[in-house]
């Protein structure tokens, strides 16, 4: 009778333990969903030390590429992957990470691996031809276009558009793969005189700006935040009547000493000059052999 009783309780705490652990997760799901994704990590930090699953590593790596914490992303995508091999979510979810790291080579691979699972998977046709053009193989990136738009991915339409009418290439487009390492000058990028000249990609009009900022780390190696402030006149001539804008960029950041810091960026999409990181910041570093 003792054992009998004895066993009762260890399957009673069992599922409570269980049950916290989920109730964990759910808090955490509505808390990103409400926007609060960091309070949401604390929720799924917790629920990942009752019972590390599938569901926690997904959602808290979601949550971590909602913060640009791409490099915690991938992990917590991996090993959600590693619960569940089939997991063309995660496979996607990691994929969209690499690129932002760029790991052109291993978000390719996701992509693939994912539409091995499933053929009809649309995200990841799509995505996958985001990369493949700004790898520059295009007749690879067409046929992914018009898979993702035949799967009913709205906005394949105009790349397949595009695609089949193809338009001459401007000047200033140029696909941002990585950064061309750290300013010397320290008024690179601090004043509207010296903007940084990100130039268009192929994969969108302002893909390369976001793709700069993506890749800045701080002196923790951490993504910097950033924000928008306004824009300014700039003239180039690869701007419609000769009149292009300066993107005013807001960047908070961490220095070696761990100090917060405060500095504003100006950026151009209309002229290309392979982009530095400016003093004080610098990039992400390329994966070997990529």
């Amino acid at each position: 009778m003792k054992s009998f009783l004895m066993g009762s309780l260890v399957l009673i705490s069992s599922a409570l333990y269980a049950q916290d652990a989920k109730s964990l997760l759910d808090d955490g799901l509505k808390k990103a969903q409400a926007g609060q994704v960091r309070e949401a990590l604390t929720s799924f930090d917790q629920s990942i030390a009752m019972k590390d699953d599938y569901p926690v590593r997904q959602s808290r790596g979601m949550a971590y590429a909602l913060l640009r914490r791409y490099e915690d992303a991938v992990t917590d995508f991996t090993k959600a992957i590693s619960f569940k091999p089939d997991a063309k979510k995660s496979m996607v979810s990691r994929g969209i990470a690499r690129k932002k790291l760029a790991d052109y080579r291993g978000a390719l691979s996701d992509f693939s691996a994912a539409l091995k699972i499933d053929s009809k998977l649309a995200e990841a046709y799509y995505n996958r031809a985001l990369v493949y053009e700004l790898l520059g193989e295009t007749e690879k990136a067409c046929s992914d276009y018009k898979a993702a738009f035949a799967q009913g991915m709205k906005p394949a339409e105009l790349k397949v558009e595009t695609c089949n009418n193809p338009l001459p290439t401007p000047a200033n487009r140029k696909p941002l793969l990585q950064l061309a390492g750290t300013a010397t000058d320290a008024k690179y990028g601090t004043t509207k005189a010296t903007p940084i000249k990100v130039g268009t990609s192929p994969a969108g009009e302002y893909e390369n700006l976001t793709t700069y900022l993506d890749l800045l780390r701080d002196g923790q190696n951490k993504p910097v935040e950033y924000k928008k402030t306004g824009s300014l006149p700039y003239a180039s001539s690869n701007a419609p009547n000769g009149k292009g804008t300066i993107d005013v960029v807001e960047i908070n950041y961490r220095d070696t000493k761990n100090v917060a810091k405060k500095t504003t960026l100006y950026l151009t999409i209309f002229d290309f000059e392979a982009p530095k990181a400016p003093v004080g910041l610098k990039s992400v570093v390329p994966v070997a052999g990529k």
